[in-house]
């Protein structure tokens, strides 16, 4: 623009360079959203604040995956097909899609060509990445628009809302305690460290299939079982935001209804051999609830068996065991019960005694169980044995 101090203006008339250089001023105004005052000096100021605040926002007229942005009138586009018009470095779009994406995506810019939407990381946008509810922001890099995501790469902090920890916890039902299992609302990190979400407070029936919200059935396939360990998960759709929870018999692989891609595991529960529910306590991740008898062997001294103990088949988990042994005879015995994770030579002695006259004795124990439940037990004595026990009456889940 012309140095109009300098420029030849009579206060009557001003030549075509400068009535071309004022025309444009006034349509930065216009396209503002502002009418021209002869009055109002502060309207350049105005327009400019306006572009600076709004403009860099789009309408979508694409479909998902292929997004189509125009700019919101009355603003401009800084874009367009013509010659010297087209995308530059660090330009920024915003927009509120009219789809949500499922995958790799594109756009285009009030025509002004076909570029590819990617991650921070270089990557496509993922599923769920661009939703319907929320605006988006890319920032052009000189050949496709990279997604604006405040993360620092060196950490799993996730984009988005950050929510102060609310564990989620399981609880017998007390109405229906049988088939019936409530759960806290609370926030969870997925398990793939994408994103994390809230969930409310539900109440799920293991005795029927799932069905979105609370009251309503939980079990991702099949039918309640007897005997069984079923695993608790928190799940969440992207495309919708809902969350929900699911019970499974996989500890690794639960049938997630459709549209939820993400998940959490909350904990655990154990049917009886009638099928019901049995009644658990949770504090933390520490599960109590009445001794169930695991074994009831007559052991031989100083030979290791392994035994299955009602605690979740996965990794990570420490059962916690009432060991006892029956004496045949009176008199002083030394007895020890060594444990060891199945499968490896690495014992503990649980403990070590002399009866001194007593029929019996037991004591508590923490032992590591494998994927299956198991644990090798050694009972070690000088005296005849009668029988030996195994009660477990809760264990500690390391994988919440």
């Amino acid at each position: 623009m012309s140095d109009f101090n300098t420029s030849k203006i009579d206060g009557n008339t001003v030549g075509a360079i400068e009535w071309n250089q004022l025309a444009d001023v006034d349509n930065l105004i216009i396209s503002s959203g502002q009418t021209p005052s002869t009055s109002n000096l502060e309207q350049l100021g105005i327009g400019s604040a306006r572009y600076s605040s709004g403009g860099q926002f789009f309408t979508d007229s694409g479909t998902a995956n292929t997004y189509v942005l125009s700019p919101v009138s009355p603003f401009k586009s800084p874009v367009s097909s013509g010659a010297g018009e087209g995308y530059f470095n660090g330009m920024i779009i915003r927009f509120r899609a009219g789809n949500a994406n499922s995958g790799a995506s594109t756009v285009n810019v009030n025509s002004a060509g076909v570029k590819n939407l990617k991650k921070a990381d270089g990557t496509d946008v993922a599923t769920g990445d661009i939703l319907t509810t929320r605006d988006v922001v890319f920032r052009y890099d000189g050949t496709n628009f990279i997604k604006v995501e405040n993360v620092n790469p060196a950490t799993n902090t996730i984009q988005g809302i950050s929510y102060l920890p609310q564990k989620i916890t399981i609880a017998n039902n007390s109405t229906d305690a049988n088939n019936d299992i409530d759960f806290s609302g609370g926030n969870f990190v997925f398990s793939d460290f994408s994103g994390q979400a809230y969930v409310p407070a539900m109440t799920k029936r293991l005795d029927a299939n799932w069905t979105a919200g609370t009251n309503q059935g939980g079990l991702d396939t099949g039918t309640k079982a007897n005997s069984t360990w079923y695993y608790c998960y928190t799940i969440y759709n992207p495309t919708t935001q809902a969350s929900d929870f699911l019970f499974s018999a996989s500890a690794t692989s639960p049938t997630l209804p459709s549209g939820f891609t993400k998940l959490k595991y909350i904990g655990s529960i154990l049917t009886n051999s009638s099928g019901n529910i049995i009644a658990f306590k949770q504090v933390d991740n520490y599960f109590y609830f009445p001794e169930i008898l695991d074994a009831s062997p007559t052991p031989t001294s100083g030979v290791y068996s392994t035994y299955t103990l009602s605690v979740p088949k996965q990794n990570n988990i420490i059962a916690m065991v009432r060991s006892s042994i029956a004496y045949t005879g009176t008199g002083v015995t030394s007895v020890n019960i060594y444990f060891r994770a199945t499968g490896t030579s690495i014992a503990f002695i649980g403990h070590g005694f002399t009866t001194n006259g007593y029929t019996s004795n037991s004591i508590v124990n923490f032992v590591s169980t494998n994927n299956l439940g198991q644990v090798d037990v050694s009972f070690n004595f000088t005296a005849p044995v009668s029988n030996a026990t195994l009660h477990t009456f809760g264990y500690i889940d390391n994988n919440l």
